[in-house]
């Protein structure tokens, strides 16, 4: 079907973001941790401009006397200060250097106000391209949407480019035209009419959040509010910010919607922004996990049975990438990896298991192998790839064999929520910075078996496990080969005289008899091979 068949499309389309920013941490970055960014934006779509002032606060880490920010070239900076006096500041390709008047301590606040202005960088076939898009409703209104994952939110305003931090809490202030409204992230804390015919949307986060959901959509939106009931207990308040051409399509969309809430819920836990919102903004871009106002572009193209996958993926997001975010670009594969799994999990739920196995056997034609979904070296966004989607969801579909379903499930529940108190938390410490061995050591306590093998053949190195098979005297031999000889014990199941048995694979070989037709193996597709 036609949404089973864009997932795989979209994964491999995200593999090569034009506009790179982020990269190996700098230590002039490392220096501070960021606690808050005041954004001020001024859009101005009739000269294609952004003028801005963003307030940095932040905390010395290590010794320092001077901090690296990005901010893309198309930008000029007029000036930065301290609040009070001005800094001195060198414009670098892509980045400012600011510097202080004497070094940074330890524990010592840094308080940067930047202000600047220019074109920012138009996305050329945004949201796989990072930057703005400037378009038009199909009335002819002014349509502006922003896209930065692959990109670098330093597209829009100055910023530790980096997604080892992100602030504790933002604002951002969007003066737009009337009669556009700007839709941000977090709740709506007040609207101001100016003289000269805009408006200044202030939102506000009140917990932390990833750079590249520091965002903004602008449009003569309409709003549609609904509810739902978190397993939590709290009512989520659900706004839609649909255009007014669309605003009859919004209930099914919501509907849809609360389907989605109540299945992440009932497997990775309760809904990590429920005391904020659930938000929806139509964008002329297909789609992005923005936290608290996730993109949608995806045209209300329902699928026979109502599922939109599109809306299904960027909402789960929500735990996958903006609860749980990775630490470091190299462990990307737990934000796009894990929700692709969860894609095609809920495939299973509303269409039953072969279903499931379908679409798994379509990932596995789209993974190409050519690098490691979670590196252990260093890296940049440049490993914001393919694999990390499709490979990820397949390494996580031969884990849930490997364990059984009720381990499987525990250990994902987990690696979202590590314990039942940390689901009751609303104020921001729910939200985790991880790594790759956070699931690895999760996932072989909850199986109680040591799984660093499994995960050093499917995600520390590219190439697939090889299972050679030969049949001799009515015996099936099977064998393993691995780069580099890593060992690799996973079992594997075989049909023989009409039953499914797994073969254990003790030292990487195993072997099983059988009598009339030839064993088929693996016949579901559970194990990830070459």
């Amino acid at each position: 079907m036609t949404s089973l068949a864009a997932i795989p499309l979209l994964s491999l389309a995200f593999a090569a973001p034009q506009e790179i920013s982020g990269g190996v941490l700098k230590l002039e970055q490392a220096a501070y941790d960021v606690q808050f960014y005041d954004i001020s934006l001024k859009v101005d779509p009739v000269g294609k401009t952004i003028s801005g002032v963003t307030v940095m606060d932040a905390k010395t880490v290590i010794p320092t006397a001077s901090i690296l920010l990005d901010l893309d070239d198309p930008y000029s900076v007029s000036k930065i200060t301290d609040g009070k006096n001005a800094l001195r500041f060198d414009r670098l390709p892509g980045m400012i250097r600011v510097y202080f008047p004497l070094s940074k301590q330890p524990g010592e606040p840094i308080h940067t106000v930047t202000t600047y202005a220019g074109p920012p960088h138009v996305a050329k076939n945004a949201p796989w391209d990072g930057g703005i898009m400037w378009s038009k409703t199909p009335s002819g209104a002014d349509w502006i949407a922003v896209a930065l994952q692959g990109a670098g939110a330093d597209l829009l305003f100055p910023c530790k480019d980096h997604p080892s931090d992100r602030p504790n809490e933002a604002t951002m202030r969007i003066t737009v035209p009337d009669p556009l409204m700007a839709v941000g992230p977090g709740k709506l804390e007040k609207t101001e009419r100016n003289a000269d015919k805009t408006s200044t949307y202030v939102w506000h986060m009140p917990l932390p959040i990833n750079n590249y959901s520091l965002v903004f959509n602008a449009a003569p939106y309409a709003q549609v509010k609904d509810s739902a009931k978190s397993v939590a207990g709290q009512t989520i308040p659900i706004t839609y910010y649909v255009l007014p051409e669309n605003k009859d399509k919004a209930p099914k969309l919501i509907e849809e919607q609360k389907k989605y809430l109540a299945f992440m819920e009932k497997y990775c836990g309760p809904y990590p922004f429920r005391t904020v919102k659930l938000g929806i903004v139509e964008t002329p871009h297909l789609g992005m996990e923005h936290s608290t106002a996730v993109a949608y572009g995806n045209r209300y193209r329902f699928a026979p049975d109502g599922l939109d996958w599109l809306l299904l993926h960027e909402f789960g997001h929500e735990w996958w990438a903006n609860l749980v975010s990775d630490a470091d670009w190299r462990d990307m594969w737990i934000h796009e990896g894990f929700q692709s799994f969860m894609d095609t999990f809920y495939i299973e739920q509303i269409r039953g298991k072969d279903a499931y196995f379908t679409a798994m056997k379509g990932r596995r034609r789209a993974i190409r192998n050519t690098a490691p979904v979670a590196p252990r070296a260093e890296t940049s966004s440049e490993a914001y790839g393919g694999d990390i989607y499709d490979k990820g969801a397949l390494v996580l579909h031969a884990l849930r064999y490997l364990v059984g379903d009720d381990t499987f499930l525990r250990s994902i529940r987990k690696m979202a929520y590590p314990t039942p108190e940390s689901e009751k938390w609303t104020d921001g410490r729910a939200l985790r910075l991880v790594t790759t061995d956070d699931f690895v050591n999760i996932a072989s306590n909850e199986s109680k078996q040591d799984l660093r093998w499994f995960f050093e053949v499917y995600v520390r190195q590219a190439k697939l496990p090889t299972l050679k098979s030969e049949t001799a005297n009515g015996v099936l031999k099977l064998a393993w080969e691995t780069p580099d000889n890593l060992p690799f014990p996973m079992p594997i199941d075989v049909v023989v005289n009409g039953k499914t048995v797994r073969v254990p694979m003790t030292g990487g070989k195993g072997s099983i008899a059988y009598t009339g037709p030839e064993p088929v193996i693996d016949p579901n597709g559970w194990v990830l091979r070459a």
